[in-house]
C-alpha cells in the first residue's frame, strides 16, 4: 500500500476510522484518538500507552500471550518483533479492522486473530493456558465495565499461570475514583498489583492513560523501570498502591461503570490573563503607525 494514501474504514456502529500516514509506518485514528501504530518491526511504539505495556512485561519471556482488543496489531507486532517464539492470540471485536488487517497488514507469525466479542473468550479459556493476558479495549475513548470489573479479573487469574502476569491499558486523572476502584479489583484476585502513570495524571492536574499490572507472583520492578528509564513521556511505575486505593470497593459488571470521558485541562483562565496582558501592552506601548 502507497505511504501517501489514507483509508477510511466504516466501523459496525457507523464511525468512521482512519488510516494515515505517520512517519515509516501507519497510524489507526478513531474518533481523533490515535489507537493503533504500524511501524517497521522493531522500531519504538510512538504511543506512550503501548511502550508502557511493553515496558510492564519487564524481563519476562512470555511463550503463550492473550491480547483482548487488538486494533491493527500494535502491541502484537512488537512482542514478535522482541519475542518471536511467542505465541499470540489477539481478540478483536470489530469485523472491518480484523478485514483490514488480513488484506493489507498481515499479521507477524505467530499471531493469531479471532475476530469476536474478547470478554466471552476469556469466560471460556482454558485454566493456567496463557502466561501474559494484555487488555487494551476503549469504545470512543472509554473504557467498557466488561473490561475494568473484578470479575474480568477473576477470569484473568483463572487463565493466567500462577506466575502469569496481566496487563491493563487504563486511565488516570482528574476523577481518580475509577481508577482506584479497578486497582480494588485487582487487588481482589491478584496478590501483587502495580501500575504506570504520569505524575501529572496521578496528581489529578490532566487526564491521561495508567497502565495497571497485576501479577500472582512479584513483579520485577528493577526490569521496569530500566524499560521505562529515557522514554520521553516520564511514565513512572508505582508498586505500593494501597495509598492509592484507600479502601476503594471494587467494579463490579452489574455495577455498569464506564471510565470517565477524556478531558483536556481548563485553560480559559490562562486565555483570559493572556488577553488582560495583551490589552495592557497596547496601553503602554506607542502606537507606532502614529510615528
Amino acid at each position: 500500500m502507497p505511504h501517501d494514501e489514507p483509508l477510511a474504514i466504516v466501523l459496525s456502529d457507523g464511525r468512521t476510522a482512519h488510516v494515515v500516514p505517520h512517519g515509516d509506518g501507519w497510524l489507526l485514528e478513531v474518533g481523533g484518538v490515535q489507537q493503533s501504530h504500524i511501524a517497521e518491526p522493531g522500531a519504538p511504539l510512538s504511543l506512550a500507552y503501548a511502550r508502557w505495556m511493553i515496558a510492564a512485561l519487564g524481563g519476562r519471556d512470555p511463550h503463550r500471550i492473550a491480547q483482548l482488543g487488538g486494533g491493527l496489531l500494535m502491541l502484537a507486532r512488537a512482542i514478535a518483533a522482541r519475542w518471536p517464539d511467542a505465541e499470540q492470540v489477539v481478540l478483536e471485536f470489530e469485523p472491518s479492522l480484523v478485514s483490514l488487517i488480513h488484506s493489507q497488514f498481515p499479521p507477524p507469525a505467530g499471531v493469531t486473530v479471532i475476530e469476536g466479542d474478547a470478554r466471552a473468550w476469556i469466560m471460556q479459556a482454558a485454566s493456567d493456558s496463557q502466561e501474559a493476558i494484555l487488555v487494551d479495549v476503549f469504545h470512543d475513548g472509554r473504557i467498557p465495565p466488561a473490561f475494568s470489573s473484578t470479575e474480568l479479573a477473576a477470569h484473568a487469574r483463572r487463565v493466567l499461570t500462577d506466575d502469569g502476569l496481566l496487563v491493563v491499558n487504563s486511565v488516570a486523572g482528574p476523577e481518580l475514583e475509577f481508577t482506584r476502584r479497578q486497582l480494588a479489583g485487582l487487588q481482589s484476585h491478584f496478590p501483587h498489583v502495580a501500575l504506570i502513570v504520569q505524575g501529572s495524571a496521578l496528581g489529578g492536574l490532566r487526564f491521561g492513560n495508567a497502565c495497571l499490572i497485576a501479577s500472582g507472583q512479584e513483579i520485577d520492578a528493577e526490569a521496569i523501570r530500566e524499560q521505562l528509564r529515557g522514554d520521553a513521556s516520564k511514565g513512572a511505575l508505582v508498586t505500593d498502591v494501597d495509598a492509592l486505593v484507600d479502601g476503594a470497593a471494587p467494579m463490579s459488571e452489574a455495577d455498569s461503570i464506564w471510565s470517565p470521558e477524556p478531558t483536556l485541562p481548563d485553560v480559559s483562565a490562562s486565555i483570559e490573563l493572556i488577553e488582560k496582558m495583551q490589552q495592557t501592552l497596547k496601553a503602554l506601548l506607542p502606537d507606532r503607525r502614529k510615528t
